[in-house]
């Protein structure tokens, strides 16, 4: 285990890659909670902490009378809430990079349909690419409306949060629509997720709005198929 991290984090990192990895196949039993206290020699709150981590992201389940039982060995991405991937992911060892930056170029017919703009109206178009733990997750291309001025030293950040420069600038992001769908890596993209080629991908397509109703973003977001999946809560109304 990792010494230098929180003990929760490690020990919730290492129980991740192990599912990951088959260690733990979908519907076994993972080890129970005293169990897992002498394996780490840690508290009872401890171990809680890391096994809440796999819970809420979709790994596990903990089943009153049966244990904690592998549901996946993908995370779940969720749809209840409108987060940027940083604040999805604040607990986690992130890291992201700027991939490209241009200031101000000619909207493509799709993007200014996306954001209701005039024919070649003009917007910025940011690409990054995203780790969890020095693996390459996501690679999201964003582009936003010429009146919200964006520049390459605010988004270089390894940190850098798209929705907290929008509140900075004082556009608070209020709702978003998103399409979801299955695509495969191409050559570039395989290169940058360092996946094989036609490797399967989760793409989201997202358009967000401010509190006034103004767009104010279109994203696409590209994530590894063999690490993600989506999962959504429904009600009857």
């Amino acid at each position: 285990m990792k010494r230098n991290k929180v003990k929760y984090l490690a020990i919730y990192e290492e129980l991740q890659q192990q599912i990951i990895n088959g260690d733990y196949l979908v519907g076994d039993l993972m080890p129970a909670e005293p169990d897992l206290q002498k394996r780490y020699n840690v508290s009872r709150i401890t171990v809680r902490h890391a096994v809440q981590l796999l819970v809420d992201e979709g790994y596990v389940e903990r089943i009153h009378g049966v244990g904690t039982i592998v549901l996946s060995q993908k995370k779940s991405l969720q749809l209840q809430n409108l987060l940027s991937f940083s604040e999805e992911n604040k607990e986690y060892n992130l890291q992201s990079s700027l991939f490209s930056f241009e200031a101000s170029i000619p909207a493509s017919p799709l993007v200014c349909s996306q954001l209701d703009l005039p024919k070649s109206a003009m917007v910025s178009c940011h690409e990054r690419i995203r780790w969890i733990d020095e693996i390459p997750i996501s690679f999201q291309r964003v582009y936003c409306p010429s009146f919200i001025s964006l520049s390459a030293e605010e988004l270089s950040s390894s940190d850098a949060s798209l929705y907290q420069l929008f509140r900075i600038k004082g556009y608070m992001v209020k709702k978003a629509n998103e399409t979801i769908e299955s695509v495969v890596a191409n050559e570039e993209l395989a290169k940058i997720l360092k996946v094989a080629e036609n490797s399967p991908l989760l793409y989201v397509q997202r358009v967000t709005r401010d509190e006034q109703d103004r767009l104010i973003e279109y994203a696409e977001f590209f994530y590894r198929g063999d690490r993600y999946r989506y999962n959504v809560q429904l009600e009857i109304p």
